[in-house]
């Protein structure tokens, strides 16, 4: 199984690229866990990536970070909308340090970010800086 191994606040987190479990919506919307929620953020559905992020981002602001980074490297822009709209201004100062930890996962997300844009928004966003994910990253 494939791992994503990133730093945040001087500790190492990993976590499975993706998960394939028979959890529902409805399981997602009853966790209160952090370790739980987080796990969910990997989920193979992403309607329930979506349901963990939200509630990751309100229930633990700072350790939901390399999740929600995550997950903005990723092709499913209404989850973007979503991270994007419930983002504070100091959770996106958490972005920075974050990244600042991991300068190479940092390359290889707004590369990611570029290239989904690229293949799927293309035609939404004709230029690049429009594209939210891209976007907020540059802000």
């Amino acid at each position: 199984m494939k791992h994503v191994e990133v730093l945040w606040q001087g500790k190492v987190n990993q976590f499975p690229y993706r998960i394939y479990t028979s959890t529902t919506k409805k399981d997602v919307e009853t966790m209160k866990d952090f370790e739980k929620l987080s796990l969910m953020t990997r989920h193979h559905d992403g309607y329930i990536r979506e349901v963990a992020i939200v509630k990751l981002i309100k229930l633990f602001p700072s350790a939901s970070i390399p999740y929600l980074v995550q997950l903005l490297g990723e092709y499913v822009m209404e989850i973007h909308l979503v991270i994007i709209s419930l983002i504070t201004p100091q959770q996106k100062l958490l972005i920075n340090d974050f990244f600042n930890e991991n300068r190479s996962y940092e390359r290889t997300i707004r590369s990611r970010i570029v290239s989904y844009w690229n293949s799927y928004y293309r035609f939404d966003y004709i230029k690049l800086n429009d594209y939210p994910a891209f976007q907020f990253l540059s802000d």
